[in-house]
């Protein structure tokens, strides 16, 4: 018996559910939502990405690459992150790369052919603007204008730099949601939009947990905007909360990292002005790489999506 038939026995964890996405559709409001119900147990580290490069040899590079090298990769030790699970509950994990990786569908279906899978999704033209927004908030994004940053796309994804810089690739859900549907039924997506989340998120949480199987009748807070994004007032202030130095390295010895996180993130949030207008020329961009995607969405779902292409 080898390794990893050893660990994958009978008392070994896998998740009952993924969150697949899409990135920047509220998936780190609904993880932190969902993490208050005592019936449903998700790894405290959020995002382990294992089927989006399970078995790879990580070496993207570009700024804020270690998010992605950092991944876990191995079986061994996603098992390990659910080993505390208490029997009777329901667990899950978030990864919105699923979603973009080609590769993640198979590997899914491969190791856990039954999972249920979540989606919401988000205007897509919305959503690249956010997640470019993000990456400035986060301080790896070194140019300041997006249209720039589109233009950017294919050469600095073939210099290696990670997903995160192709924003007007991570939003192509009809062709990524295409490779789930060939591999799984679709009674085993629920798929809700950013929109719907926005505008009721007491249902979109309740539909979620009915849909896992978890304790329904358990109310979880949903007073604080988690993640928000927006640009920084103050650049240094930023790149004080987002990147190393002494103080935050010496910070770093005595908290547990998903304290300090929560703690520079609400710091981030004073430091944000909210209201972004998208520039002209980026919506044009936008529009013409993404409105054919959107109606080849609304076929595959069947579903009215028109307010996206206004």
């Amino acid at each position: 018996m080898s390794p990893e038939t050893e660990f994958l026995g009978s008392a070994a964890r896998m998740p009952d559910f993924l969150i697949l996405g899409a990135a920047r559709a509220g998936t780190t409001a609904l993880y932190s939502h969902l993490r208050q119900n005592p019936s449903i147990f998700m790894p405290s580290a959020k995002e382990p990405n294992f089927f989006a490069f399970e078995g790879e040899a990580l070496n993207f590079s570009g700024p804020g690459a270690d998010y992605v090298n950092n991944s876990v990769t191995q079986i061994a030790d996603y098992q390990t992150l659910f080993s505390h699970a208490p029997v009777e509950a329901v667990c899950g994990e978030a990864s919105p790369l699923y979603l973009y990786a080609p590769k993640a569908p198979e590997r899914i279906h491969r190791r856990i052919p039954r999972v249920r899978m979540v989606v919401i999704l988000r205007n897509p033209i919305d959503q690249a603007l956010s997640h470019y927004l993000y990456a400035v908030k986060q301080r790896i994004e070194p140019l300041e204008d997006f249209s720039a940053a589109l233009d950017a796309e294919n050469e600095r994804l073939a210099a290696g730099w990670q997903p995160l810089f192709g924003y007007s690739r991570f939003p192509l859900y009809a062709q990524q949601l295409s490779r789930y549907f060939k591999l799984f039924d679709r009674n085993q997506f629920l798929i809700r939009t950013y929109e719907e989340f926005q505008e009721d998120p007491k249902d979109v949480i309740d539909s979620i947990t009915t849909f896992i199987g978890a304790d329904t009748s358990f109310q979880s807070d949903l007073s604080s905007r988690v993640n928000a994004g927006g640009v920084p007032r103050s650049r240094l202030f930023q790149d004080f909360l987002m990147k190393p130095n002494p103080i935050t390295g010496m910070i770093a010895r005595v908290m547990s990292q998903e304290l300090r996180w929560k703690i520079r993130d609400r710091l981030s949030q004073f430091n944000l002005k909210r209201e972004v207008e998208m520039p002209d020329r980026a919506r044009a961009i936008l529009r013409e790489r993404l409105l054919q995607e959107i109606e080849d969405l609304e076929h595959l779902l069947d579903r009215d999506l028109s307010i996206w292409r206004t």
